[in-house]
């Protein structure tokens, strides 16, 4: 039997952390897809990515033709671009270097590196590493007006992270003024520490701006799951932070659990059924399996390693395989370009590598069961759709609407049918951003698979809303109406890292350049914590200043515990 090559790339080896070649293959003995890569110096690794080798190959075929929406093809654009020449070499001139292809969609700031956590799985952990990190405000402004000023595409959502950014007393000055500066939304990464202790703090987050929590939710009520992670049980805590953003009628809760293989990943429909029985507070799930520090031998990496393959599985079989389809994040990429040419707003789009992650909707039902989105909708229908929609409008189509609903019985769609006979009769009447919309809805139309139920289910109800209007708002109300987006987000390691992703890198942190503070350095985020954040904090660090101790914080968390208990 031939081995099956499935592609080439770059990566690094996990001793000496120099660029070494790749192969990405499907092993004949396990039937995994693995990377394998030789160091002349540290000899051979290999890591699993996948353990369907189907589906992988299946997942690759959303990124053959994104194309750079990165604009670098003269010196002056590196300038305005933020783009600086290669010199090293990737990945080793982040900054971005001029061998990017995607623009980053994510500004992600760390605005300290402090915690009120000592968690054994962490990026950023202040306590371990003894010194302290935090840009002061002006510093922060700083970063998202170089990230909003981007050419050609600027950074259109704003992530604030850390340490843990709650920390900082004026995170809701920071929030209000990511609104000011553009950011169509901003997200707080956190523990959710303080916005347990202080509903007042969460109310001045959310009245700042803030449209997301994204809340690190690794665990429901096992405490020995939350001991391991996070070195001590955090469930009463976290239910807090859920109660807290119901009284203040906060919707935009993202529940984000590190999945361990055999820690938690016994955790994962758990989490699934925790977020469906909260819907009206959280909105999705963004699964993160675990990013391995150290070194470890192949068959320790083996028996920890958890693939986004082994989490598609632990879901269906939750859900009674309620996921037909795991997208990869790209698959939007030109409808979410096609929204936003809707809006008349600057284009954007999630050109991501394929193996970076997935994201899809899964339905709660009237009978608060999990159904697959696709009884209600094609939704790969609606994608090509959406994207031939796209590429008529940037060549400046016009529509031909003739026989566009040939074969669609209108009496199903009930009273909205006369509106979409109207549209399409209207059509050569409009203004053409008008008229493509028009077009749009028609056709969109021809994807619902129960009209039937097209006034009565909340699902279809918020289908033919985007559609009808179809822009970014209308497309984020959609999971208001008990559509879960459920999602994962692998970040890499020395293990398995792959410069095809980084180089397709949608979240890119926003740190001040340490040899010359009027810059801004924007760092794929693999890459900034595979290889560049102990020397990039290291010189950013503040002097004199040091971190609280690992006892300190742990003596505070479980004083505050108490307190949630009572």
């Amino acid at each position: 039997m031939t081995e099956e090559i499935i592609r080439r790339t770059t990566s690094i080896c996990p001793e000496c952390l120099q660029p070494i070649a790749a192969e990405i293959y499907v092993d004949d003995n396990t039937n995994w897809v693995m990377m394998r890569k030789n160091c002349e110096e540290h000899g051979d690794f290999k890591d699993k990515l996948s353990i369907d080798p189907e589906e992988y190959k299946w997942q690759q075929t959303f990124t053959d033709e994104i194309g750079s929406t990165v604009d670098h093809t003269t010196k002056p654009e590196y300038v305005s671009s933020g783009i600086k020449e290669c010199n090293e070499g990737c990945p080793y001139d982040c900054g971005i270097c001029e061998n990017h292809k995607s623009a980053p969609n994510i500004c992600l700031i760390d605005i300290t590196n402090r915690c009120n956590l000592a968690c054994p799985i962490c990026f950023a952990n202040a306590s371990a590493k003894g010194y302290v990190v935090q840009p002061t405000y002006d510093q922060i402004v700083q970063i998202m007006e170089h990230f909003r000023s981007m050419k050609p595409t600027a950074a259109v959502l704003l992530q604030i992270s850390g340490g843990e950014p709650t920390i900082r007393d004026d995170l809701p000055e920071i929030i209000r003024k990511g609104k000011e500066l553009g950011f169509i939304e901003v997200m707080v990464t956190t523990n959710g520490v303080r916005f347990a202790k202080s509903i007042e703090f969460m109310k001045q987050c959310k009245d700042a701006g803030m449209d997301a929590i994204y809340l690190q939710f690794d665990a429901t009520d096992n405490p020995e799951v939350w001991k391991k992670i996070r070195g001590v049980n955090l469930w009463p805590l976290k239910q807090r932070v859920i109660e807290n953003a119901r009284k203040i009628g906060f919707y935009g809760v993202m529940l984000v659990p590190v999945i361990a293989k055999g820690v938690n990943d016994q955790e994962v429909g758990k989490i699934m059924d925790y977020a469906k029985d909260n819907n009206d507070v959280i909105s999705g799930i963004i699964y993160q399996p675990v990013s391995l520090c150290g070194r470890i031998s192949f068959e320790e990496l083996m028996d920890i390693r958890y693939t986004t393959s082994d989490l598609k599985i632990a879901i269906n079989k939750h859900t009674n395989n309620a996921i037909t389809k795991f997208y990869p994040l790209a698959t939007t990429a030109k409808m979410t370009r096609l929204l936003a040419w809707f809006d008349d707003v600057p284009e954007w789009s999630p050109t991501s590598h394929s193996d970076c992650g997935f994201a899809t909707i899964c339905v709660i039902n009237a009978k608060d069961e999990w159904e697959p989105i696709e009884n209600y909708f094609d939704a790969e229908g609606l994608i090509r759709w959406s994207n031939k929609v796209y590429d008529m409008a940037q060549k400046q189509e016009v529509p031909k609407p003739t026989g566009l609903l040939k074969g669609i019985n209108l009496e199903e769609f009930g009273s909205i049918a006369s509106t979409i006979g109207k549209f399409v009769d209207d059509i050569t009447s409009l203004g053409y951003r008008q008229m493509m919309k028009a077009y749009y809805f028609a056709g969109a139309m021809r994807y619902v698979r129960n009209p039937t139920k097209l006034l009565t289910s909340k699902t279809l109800i918020a289908f033919s809303r985007l559609i009808a209007f179809p822009n970014l708002q209308s497309a984020g109300k959609f999971f208001h109406e008990k559509n879960l987006l459920i999602s994962s987000m692998h970040f890499q390691d020395s293990y398995n890292f792959d410069l095809d992703r980084v180089c397709r890198c949608l979240v890119h942190y926003g740190v001040i350049d340490p040899e010359d503070s009027s810059k801004v350095l924007e760092v794929p985020f693999c890459a900034m914590n595979t290889l560049h954040r102990e020397r990039l904090e290291r010189a950013l660090a503040i002097q004199g200043e040091e971190a609280k101790k690992p006892d300190e914080i742990q003596s505070e968390i479980e004083e505050l515990l108490e307190t949630v208990k009572e």
